[in-house]
C-alpha cells in the first residue's frame, strides 16, 4: 500500500534528491588544465631578447604538483660558440638559455600567490641569497629573485630565467622583457 501511494511522488523525490546533491557535485575541485609554456613565447622573441639564436622550445609536462597546480616547462637553448667545448660543471654545459616554468592553480589567484610567497620564504630561510624585489611586468604581482622573474596573472604563476654566458647583469632586463610578453599572452589565454 505504501509503495502505491508514493508512486506518483517518485519523480519529485528524485528531483529533490538530485537538486540537493548538485551543489556538492558542482563544488568538487576540478583539475587545472596544462598550459603550454612554449606557446607563450616564440623562438624569435626569445632569440631577440637574448641576442643570440636559440633552438625551438623544448616542452616538459611536469603534471600535477603535490599542491594541486598543473606544472609545465619550456626550455630554449642556444648552441655553444664554435670551438667551445661543453663544461659539465655548468647548466646545459655552459650554453645560454631561457627557461619558463608555468603553474596553473586549482584555487585561482589565491593559490597562485603561493608561488611568489615561496620565494620570499626561501630568502628568509636563506635558501636563496637575493631578496625578492617587486618588478613591473604587467602581472598582478611580480618579483625579481636574483636569477629570474616570478610572477602571477590570475590563477597562473610563472617563473622565467635567462642565463647568458658572461652577462649576469643583463639577466634581469632580459627576463623582465620576456615576462611582459608572457603576461600579455596569459591575459588572452583561458586558464
Amino acid at each position: 500500500m505504501l509503495q502505491t501511494s508514493l508512486t506518483p511522488f517518485k519523480p519529485i523525490i528524485l528531483a529533490c534528491a538530485l537538486s540537493w546533491l548538485a551543489p556538492a557535485v558542482a563544488a568538487a575541485p576540478t583539475q587545472p588544465a596544462a598550459i603550454n609554456p612554449c606557446a607563450l613565447l616564440t623562438t624569435d622573441e626569445v632569440s631577440t631578447v637574448m641576442g643570440q639564436t636559440v633552438e625551438p622550445g623544448r616542452f616538459a609536462d611536469n603534471g600535477l604538483a603535490k599542491d594541486g597546480a598543473y606544472s609545465t616547462t619550456c626550455l630554449w637553448a642556444a648552441a655553444l660558440p664554435s670551438g667551445v667545448a661543453p663544461d659539465p660543471s655548468k647548466s646545459l654545459g655552459g650554453r645560454s638559455f631561457a627557461i619558463l616554468h608555468v603553474m596553473n592553480w586549482p584555487g585561482g589567484p589565491s593559490d597562485a600567490r603561493k608561488f611568489l610567497d615561496d620565494f620570499r620564504s626561501a630568502f628568509e630561510s636563506q635558501a636563496i641569497t637575493s631578496e625578492p624585489v617587486p618588478v613591473q611586468v604587467g602581472a598582478d604581482e611580480a618579483l625579481w629573485w636574483g636569477d629570474g622573474v616570478a610572477a602571477r596573472k590570475g590563477g597562473v604563476s610563472f617563473g622565467i630565467s635567462v642565463a647568458t654566458a658572461g652577462d649576469r647583469a643583463g639577466r634581469q632586463p632580459k627576463a623582465e622583457s620576456l615576462a611582459r610578453l608572457i603576461v600579455q599572452r596569459l591575459a588572452r589565454t583561458p586558464s
